[in-house]
């Protein structure tokens, strides 16, 4: 249990593999850092023998030294040492097969062309080298085996020793809820795997029409406070991409957004991303927008901006 201020929260243990993947991918993020992409593909690696196993995601790191990773999710209540020592082991030997690194690269590099807004950023991060190339290269390296799981066990550990295969690292990543409301009010609880400043705990609390995110360290900024400050311009149009589609909406005057494929009114960025994919998302990080000059960015750049000339 955790006491926060007097409110307890209780840990919560995912009911499937498959919905623990869903907080997995949803913070990606959160776990590999800002320059870094998640691809859930389930992309087959076999041995030279044809022995395969399936991953149950990649990650492309491309910041100052840019990396990868091969993700498997498990639950600790799972045969971890069966399970680890057989899936992984075959990860290990079915990717030094050229066949295999190649099929990876052009997965993702499908995935990439496929989405406008990955195309752009990763393009801006890595040029002027080529995407294609970028990734061959990338993928021709001994890739970082990352294990999420809920709770770190013994036997988790002892598969790992078994492997000894250097590269290896586990993100223990646990959730509470807030008691008496249950999941809609959670914490997650887990160590990045890149180097951050350390920050407050940080507690989101959601609902069908709001999503508030607070940070002890920071001054809450709004919509409303960029309109204000005429950095965000009343009707100016903010956009994001799920499951490869486009999402729009309108700024109003009073900050609220206005989704233009349903007409809805929102109160504020969170809730309507929230509408928008029926799960939690920092809203600033989401939506994007277009400079008076052309450029894209996202909505934190521009809360960036107010808060250094409004401290």
């Amino acid at each position: 249990m955790l006491l926060i201020d007097g409110i307890k929260y209780q840990e919560w243990i995912p009911k499937s593999e498959e919905e623990f993947e869903e907080i997995i991918k949803e913070h990606a993020k959160d776990i590999f850092g800002e320059d870094s992409l998640y691809f859930p593909l389930k992309r087959k690696l076999k041995t030279t023998a044809g022995i395969g196993s399936i991953p149950d995601g990649y990650v492309i790191v491309f910041g100052d030294s840019p990396e990868w990773h091969i993700v498997e999710v498990e639950l600790s209540s799972h045969p971890l040492y069966e399970h680890i020592v057989s899936q992984v082991s075959k990860f290990i030997s079915g990717i030094s097969n050229p066949n295999i690194q190649r099929g990876i690269v052009n997965a993702i590099d499908g995935e990439i062309k496929r989405d406008d807004f990955l195309n752009l950023r990763l393009r801006k991060a890595i040029e002027p080298t080529e995407i294609y190339r970028f990734l061959s290269d990338l993928i021709s390296k001994p890739p970082i085996l990352t294990i999420a799981i809920e709770k770190d066990t013994e036997e988790l550990g002892e598969a790992i020793n078994t492997l000894r295969y250097p590269q290896i690292k586990v993100v223990e990543f646990k959730t509470f809820t807030r008691e008496g409301i249950g999941l809609p009010v959670h914490i997650h609880l887990f160590e990045p795997l890149y180097q951050a400043p350390p920050k407050e705990i940080t507690i989101t609390e959601i609902t069908k029409e709001a999503i508030t995110t607070t940070h002890k360290d920071e001054k809450r900024v709004t919509a409303k406070d960029l309109i204000d400050a005429n950095i965000l311009k009343v009707d100016q149009i903010v956009y994001g991409w799920h499951h490869n589609t486009k999402y729009e909406g309108k700024v109003l005057n009073d900050g609220s957004i206005e989704l233009l494929h349903t007409g809805k009114k929102f109160s504020s960025l969170n809730a309507a991303v929230y509408h928008v994919k029926g799960s939690a998302e920092d809203a600033w990080r989401w939506w994007l927008t277009t400079r008076e000059n052309g450029s894209e960015c996202v909505l934190d750049e521009l809360r960036k901006e107010y808060r250094a000339t409004h401290p």
